[in-house]
């Protein structure tokens, strides 16, 4: 029989022999030692084993984080380290496998104070499907307002052709009152606005008052086509013919499907023979790059797109710059001017801006100001002058959206941080909107009566003096006025190599 390290009990005739050390006891009076000897011992080992493992980390109340976390948020942690344009802003301290929520993780490394614009989402694939424009969607682009007792209402911008919105009526410049017959509030508008089927009930203005109309359009949200070229025309005025695009989104579509139909609108133009182009801007947050360059290398001057001047400069984190600079990845530290049949080979243009327009929009007005007259009609723009890297994770899921640049014009003109100022200012009043194209709208008005001499193209339209309602803009929509810049292909062992 074997027995317990800590001890030798034998057989010994009448008695036991108990040897614990150098002690040794015989006779009966060995057995009551022995009897509670044993019994201390089991106590002791009891206690031992009811004792749990100890606890690592710094804290007792440490949460367990769960292993596919840890992996996402290591990931988030060594792409902000490398490309993260403000990465020597990070906050110091922050253990990423001590932090339970990687969206909320990613958000404590952004440098609050520059940064609006960085953003993080756990469906890339969605992210994917917005970008080629091909979301779920209902289909329409509002802009909340504050109608005072924490009361919000939607003015609609626009609405895409074939969407679920135009398909039940919906049109530019609608109020929307209520959704699912719930008034809209600072605490439920854009949770309502964001749900995949419900019905609207529109409202009308009446001097400053909403008033109901009784009208209820009902919805559900599918994929649709977002073609952001939503609407062009050739306006014709006493022989004037004017290129007139309204164009809310820089995306590409799969395989540059929306930069041939963009292609095509221009030499629709071109076959018209028109002396003067508005490209209406004021819902465009921002986009893809690529499609920036492409609608900047349409307008501008042929000479400019032949000799393939720079349309913008980019700067990066001191590490990643050096990195670029010294392995030649000269495509990185510029974008410029591009051939293209499309071109209208146009010396002026006229710009209609809001403070929704934003990123690749601003980049397109900063990058033609160098080489041809650029006139701005509206309000300041928004102000963002840096890009983002869309970075999936390996099982794209995950993706974030760093600022990893800023840009500037050949003009070295950036840091725009109040927008870009109006050459001249008029307000857009969306309770006032009109259709696309009708020439009483007054910023189309300004920009035709700039091109053709001519006053008073919004006579007939009087505008009525109203109330200004504050314009709210959820997080969620700031997040999305953004320029997104092609992805970088080398490995980050490489640039941290090289960074260090």
């Amino acid at each position: 029989m074997k027995y317990p390290f800590w001890s030798n009990i034998s057989p010994a005739g009448d008695y036991l022999q108990f040897i614990f050390g150098n002690i040794v006891f015989k006779s009966e009076t060995m057995k009551k030692i022995l009897y509670y000897t044993l019994a201390l011992t089991v106590l002791m080992m009891s206690v031992w084993g009811c004792r749990e493992d100890p606890v690592t980390g710094d804290d007792d109340d440490d949460p367990i984080i769960p292993h596919e976390t840890l992996v996402t948020n290591e990931w988030i942690k060594d792409n902000m380290d490398l490309y993260y344009f403000w990465n020597d802003k990070i906050p110091t301290g922050i253990d990423y496998t001590k932090e339970p929520n990687s969206e909320a993780y990613f958000y404590k490394l952004v440098y609050k104070e520059k940064d609006k614009w960085s953003r993080i989402t756990a469906d890339y694939k969605a992210l994917e499907a917005e970008l080629n424009g091909e979301p779920v969607t209902m289909g329409f682009n509002p802009s909340f307002f504050l109608v005072g007792n924490n009361k919000i209402v939607i003015a609609v911008k626009y609405v895409y052709p074939g969407s679920p919105a135009a398909d039940a009526g919906l049109e530019r410049g609608d109020i929307i009152l209520s959704i699912d017959n719930t008034p809209l509030d600072t605490s439920n508008y854009y949770d309502l606005y964001s749900g995949p089927v419900y019905s609207i009930q529109l409202g009308r203005l009446e001097g400053n008052t909403l008033l109901p109309t009784g009208e209820s359009l009902s919805m559900t949200a599918r994929v649709t086509s977002t073609n952001p070229s939503i609407h062009h025309e050739v306006l014709d005025i006493e022989g004037h013919k004017i290129g007139y695009l309204v164009y809310v989104e820089f995306i590409t579509g799969e395989s540059d499907a929306l930069l041939t139909e963009m292609d095509n609108i221009f030499n629709e133009f071109k076959s018209a023979g028109i002396s003067d182009l508005i490209v209406d801007f004021r819902y465009n947050p921002g986009g893809e790059v690529s499609a920036a360059v492409h609608l900047a290398s349409i307008i501008a001057p042929v000479t400019v797109t032949n000799t393939k001047d720079v349309l913008i400069s980019l700067k990066y984190n001191e590490g990643l710059e050096s990195y670029l600079k010294t392995n030649n990845y000269t495509n990185y530290l510029s974008y410029k001017f591009e051939t293209t049949s499309a071109n209208i080979d146009m010396d002026r243009v006229y710009f209609l801006n809001t403070s929704g327009t934003a990123s690749a929009s601003e980049l397109v007005i900063v990058g033609l100001e160098p080489y041809m007259d650029v006139i701005k009609i509206g309000e300041p723009t928004y102000g963002k002058y840096a890009g983002a890297w869309v970075m999936p994770d390996d099982d794209e899921k995950w993706a974030i959206l760093p600022i990893v640049s800023k840009f500037s014009n050949a003009d070295g003109y950036t840091d725009f941080v109040d927008g870009l100022p109006p050459d001249y200012e008029i307000d857009d009043d969306l309770f006032g909107a009109l259709p696309f194209g009708d020439i009483r709208d007054p910023m189309l008005a300004k920009a035709i009566e700039l091109a053709t001499g001519k006053s008073g193209m919004a006579k007939s339209y009087i505008k009525t003096e109203r109330i200004r309602f504050p314009l709210i803009v959820p997080e969620e929509v700031k997040k999305k006025s953004n320029l997104y810049l092609e992805g970088f292909a080398a490995e980050p062992e490489a640039v941290r190599n090289h960074a260090h």
